[in-house]
C-alpha cells in the first residue's frame, strides 16, 4: 500500500478518537464554565505555566527517540528508568518553586495546588516509553482509545467537582490524575512492567539519545517561553482574570491547532519514519501534507476571524465576551500556525535538531518582542503583536532557513505557496486592526481560493481514494 493511502487510513483511525476526545474536552466547557468563573481558570493556569515549563524537560525528545531507533527492550527499559528519574527530580523541583512562585504573583494560595500538580511529572514519565512503542507500531487506535478514556475521565471528574463548588480544585484534581490513568491503560496493553536497571545502563541509554535530547530541548526551553510568555505576563501585569480570559481566547487556537496539526503529526512521524532512507521521498509526501493542512485549517480561522462574539456567547455566556476581541488575532495565527508547526518532527527525523534548536532561539526573539511591546498597552495588544510579530518575522524566518536551507526545498516552489500565505495573513492582520471588514472578507476570499488551488491534487486523490474504500465496501 501506498504512503498516502496508509497515512490517510491511520489519520482516519486516529482522527476518529482524537477527535471525539477533543470535542468532549471543548464542549465540557459549556457546562463547567457555568461553575467556575475566569478567575478559577487563571489561578490554575498560573501554575500550569511553569508545569508546563518543566514538562519540557520530561520528554525532550525521548519518546521520538525510541520511535526512530532500532534497539530492543534493553534500551527501552533504559530509557523508561531515565525518564521516571527525570519526573521525580521534576517532581521535586516544582514542590520546591511553589514558595517563590506564589511570592512573585502574591498569592500564597498557588502553593498547594502547585505542590499536587507536581505528581503529574511522575505519571507521564511512565508514559513515556510505552506510549512511543505504541505509536513505533503505528497502532493509532489503541492510542486514540487511550487518549478517548483520558479525556472522559478528566471531563466527568471536573464536572463533579466544579458543579459540588471544590473552585479551582475542580481543574487541579483531574489534570493531575489524569496521567495515571494513561499509564494504567498503556501499561496494561504494552505489559512493560515496573522494573527499574542499573545506573550504567541509563548511562548506555543516555548516550545513544543525549543528541536528540539536548537540541530538543534548547529548542522547547525557548519555544515554550515564546509561546507562554504572554500567559507570564498577563497573570503578572493583569491578574488571574484577565489571564483566565486570555487562555479561553488562545485555547481557540491550540484547539483546532490539536485537532489538525496535533493529530496528523501523531502519525505523520511514524509514517514519514518507513521512507527516511529517502529524503527525497520525505520532502514530497511531506509538502502533500502542508498543502492539505492549510486548506483544512482555514474554515476555523474564518469562524474564529468572523464569528468570534456569537460563538463566545453561545459557548460561555455573557462573563466570557472579553474573549471575544482577542479571537481574530488568534484565528489569524492558526492560518499560519497549522503549517509552521509541524516541521519539528520532521527536522528530528532528519536528524536536523540543530537547525530546530537555532530556529527556535530566532523565532523565540521575535515573538516574545512582540508580546512584550503589547503588554505595555493592554491584553488586546498581546494578541495583537504576537501574530504581527509570527506572520512578519517568524514565517519568513521558518521558509528560508528550515525549508529552503535544512530540507532542501526548492526556492522557487517554497516562494509559490509561502508568499501569498504571508503576504495575506499581512493584509487579515491590518484589516483586523483598523477594522475594515469588507476587506477582511475580500482577503478571506482571496486565501480561501489559493488554499485550494494547492490543494487540489492531493484533494482529489484522497476523494478517490475514498470513493474506492465506499465502492469496497458495497460490493
Amino acid at each position: 500500500m501506498s504512503f498516502k493511502k496508509v497515512f490517510v487510513k491511520n489519520i482516519l483511525v486516529s482522527g476518529g478518537y482524537t477527535y471525539l476526545s477533543q470535542a468532549i474536552s471543548f464542549f465540557s466547557t459549556i457546562i463547567i464554565s457555568r461553575y467556575l468563573d475566569p478567575e478559577s481558570y487563571g489561578f490554575v493556569g498560573i501554575i500550569t505555566i511553569f508545569i508546563r515549563f518543566l514538562t519540557v524537560f520530561s520528554d525532550s525528545g525521548i519518546s521520538l527517540a525510541i520511535i526512530r531507533s532500532d534497539f530492543l527492550y534493553t534500551y527501552h527499559k533504559s530509557v523508561d528508568t531515565l525518564a521516571l528519574l527525570v519526573g521525580l527530580v521534576l517532581c521535586a523541583l516544582t514542590c520546591l518553586l511553589a514558595f517563590p512562585v506564589s511570592l512573585f504573583f502574591h498569592m500564597p494560595g498557588l502553593r498547594l495546588p502547585m505542590m499536587v500538580m507536581s505528581l503529574s511529572f511522575i505519571f507521564k514519565s511512565m508514559t513515556l516509553v510505552r506510549g512511543a512503542l505504541i505509536t513505533k507500531e503505528m497502532d493509532f487506535r489503541f492510542a486514540g482509545y487511550v487518549t478517548l478514556l483520558t479525556s472522559v475521565f478528566t471531563v466527568i471528574a471536573t464536572i463533579f467537582m466544579a458543579y459540588w463548588g471544590a473552585g479551582y480544585w475542580a481543574l487541579v484534581i483531574p489534570q493531575t490524575f489524569s496521567g495515571l490513568v494513561t499509564l494504567i491503560l498503556l501499561e496494561k496493553k504494552t505489559r512493560f512492567k515496573f522494573h527499574l536497571y542499573s545506573w550504567a545502563h541509563i548511562r548506555v541509554s543516555f548516550r545513544h539519545t543525549r543528541k536528540t535530547i539536548g537540541n530538543l530541548m534548547g529548542f522547547n526551553m525557548v519555544n515554550y517561553w515564546s509561546r507562554n510568555l504572554d500567559n507570564l505576563m498577563v497573570g503578572k501585569m493583569y491578574g488571574a482574570g484577565d489571564l483566565g480570559i486570555y487562555n479561553r481566547a488562545y485555547n481557540l487556537l491550540a484547539f483546532p491547532l490539536t485537532l489538525i496539526t496535533g493529530l496528523i503529526t501523531t502519525v505523520l512521524y511514524p509514517s514519514l519514519n518507513k521512507i527516511k532512507h529517502s529524503a527525497e521521498a520525505v520532502r514530497a509526501e511531506y509538502l502533500s501534507i502542508l498543502r492539505l493542512l492549510g486548506f483544512i485549517s482555514f474554515p476555523v480561522s474564518c469562524i474564529l476571524l468572523l464569528f468570534g462574539h456569537q460563538l463566545v456567547y453561545l459557548m460561555w455566556g455573557e462573563s466570557w465576551m472579553a474573549v471575544a476581541k482577542l479571537l481574530p488575532y488568534f484565528g489569524l495565527l492558526l492560518l499560519s500556525q497549522s503549517l509552521s508547526s509541524t516541521f519539528g518532527n520532521i527536522l528530528v527525523l532528519l536528524k536536523k535538531e540543530k537547525v530546530l534548536r537555532i530556529n527556535g532561539w530566532l523565532s523565540a526573539v521575535a515573538v516574545i518582542s512582540g508580546i512584550v511591546y503589547g503588554a505595555f498597552h493592554s491584553l488586546l495588544a498581546i494578541a495583537q503583536f504576537y501574530s504581527l510579530a509570527f506572520i512578519v518575522l517568524v514565517l519568513p524566518l521558518n521558509v528560508f532557513y528550515v525549508f529552503v536551507y535544512a530540507m532542501k526545498f526548492p526556492l522557487k516552489t517554497m516562494l509559490q505557496f509561502w508568499v501569498p500565505n504571508i503576504l495575506l495573513s499581512l493584509g487579515i492582520w491590518f484589516s483586523c486592526y483598523y477594522n475594515m471588514e469588507q476587506a477582511k472578507l475580500l482577503l478571506l476570499l482571496a486565501f480561501s481560493l489559493s488554499m485550494v488551488l494547492n490543494a487540489r491534487t492531493e484533494l482529489l486523490k484522497i476523494l478517490q481514494l475514498l470513493k474506492d474504500r465506499l465502492k469496497k465496501q458495497i460490493s
